[in-house]
């Protein structure tokens, strides 16, 4: 696939910071790392198509209620649809921006604004309590019950709809028609539709701690489809809560130190997007690293070298300090390697340096066994991590 063994492999140095300790002077530094996703799509589909398909497009009777500051109201924005705009415009672009797909489809929404959903489905004879006459539901059609279930029970529109969707028993919002026609035209392979977004908030004030706090909750429903086998593949349904808090001395101020609520609900749904493909596809992600600086002047050196990107180079002066007379530096040195090798994306003998500069002093210095530790936990799940990605990416 596009781009997979440089998402894969990729490092990149963001930037770096100082600070200093009563026994060593250290930098730290932020990189980006790959990091896999929690969900796991084959790495067979390489181009995807995505629909807006959100059966909640209308204002909902429930979803537009909300607490501010302890007085009930009712919107009249339909704010949550707005949202799920631009959910569905984040998440596109979030998942596009990480390069896992080849190909990323999106394709021409469609309106439920005047449609309700209707599941006519009989799920009686596969639920029978005689064993002689039960059924067995196929994947298919356990998502299909999930789905139809969900979205019957979540969308409650303020005005009664003219018109109705009956579910396709195999296939729900879609017809075998319909996707063979996306199939065609797109080439993709697999398709995700957004079926269900809503949001609710609430805004409060607590006197006692003197605490302002905002909430948005997003409650999204996708369907993912493989157009190959023309194949209802999952119905997945996710929770997410954004939150604001900060200090408040009384209810005046508590409704400036939280965002506006519009603002939020829409902020709100920029993260959810984003949290949504990072679940989805691997990622990158900034971490935190540190290595040891030192007064020594070819150590003095291999911090320009870090500066500027130049990996190898400081580590051949690290390497050669390793024979030095002061153990400190020694230390240092081996540890600094680890990282050297992390860079260069050689995690094993990352970890071997980190070992061996923890051996130097072993448990007695307390505060270099810890950044040792530290770092050989961060090294093990960055291991672990990467046998995911293998997987992930197809290579395994």
């Amino acid at each position: 696939m596009k781009n997979r063994l440089v998402f894969l492999y990729g490092l990149f140095v963001v930037f770096l910071t100082t600070a200093c300790n009563t026994l060593y002077n250290i930098k730290t530094l932020e990189i980006e790392i790959v990091e896999p996703s929690t969900m796991s799509i084959s790495s067979k589909f390489k181009n995807i198509a995505i629909q807006y398909n959100n059966v909640n497009s209308s204002p909902n009777q429930y979803l537009n209620k909300y607490d501010e500051f302890g007085e009930q109201k009712t919107e009249l924005e339909n704010s949550d649809s707005i949202a799920s705009h631009i959910y569905f415009e984040n998440f596109i672009d979030e998942i596009k921006n990480q390069s896992f797909f080849d190909t990323v489809i999106k394709l021409t929404p469609r309106d439920y604004s005047t449609i309700r959903i209707v599941d006519t489905i009989n799920y009686a004879p596969y639920f029978s309590n005689d064993s002689s006459t039960e059924n067995t539901l196929s994947s298919e059609q356990i998502n299909v019950l999930n789905s139809g279930y969900f979205l019957e029970n979540n969308t409650n529109p303020v005005h009664k709809k003219t018109d109705s969707l009956i579910l396709n028993p195999r296939l729900g919002l879609y017809s075998p028609e319909q996707l063979q026609r996306i199939r065609n035209t797109t080439g993709a392979e697999m398709l995700l539709s957004l079926d269900f977004f809503g949001a609710s908030d609430s805004r409060y004030f607590d006197r006692r701690l003197e605490v302002a706090s905002e909430q948005v909750t997003n409650w999204t429903q996708w369907s993912f489809y493989s157009l190959v086998e023309m194949k209802y593949v999952l119905a997945y349904s996710k929770l997410d809560t954004v939150s604001w808090m900060d200090f408040a001395a009384n209810l005046n101020q508590a409704r400036n130190v939280v965002p506006p609520r519009i603002d939020a609900i829409y902020n709100a749904a920029e993260i959810s997007a984003d949290n949504f493909a990072h679940n989805l596809v691997p990622h990158w992600i900034q971490v935190k690293r540190m290595y040891y600086s030192s007064g020594h002047i070819e150590l003095q050196q291999a911090d320009e070298l870090v500066a500027n990107g130049k990996w190898i180079e400081a580590a051949e002066l690290w390497k050669k300090q390793t024979k030095n007379e002061n153990k400190n530096i020694v230390a240092k040195c081996m540890f600094n390697l680890g990282l050297a090798c992390e860079m260069e994306g050689d995690l094993e003998a990352a970890l071997a340096w980190v070992v061996e500069s923890y051996h130097i002093f072993g448990a007695k210095n307390e505060m270099h066994a810890e950044n040792c530790t530290e770092y050989i936990r961060l090294l093990s799940t960055r291991q672990a991590d990467m046998k995911i990605l293998d997987q992930q990416f197809g290579n395994q």
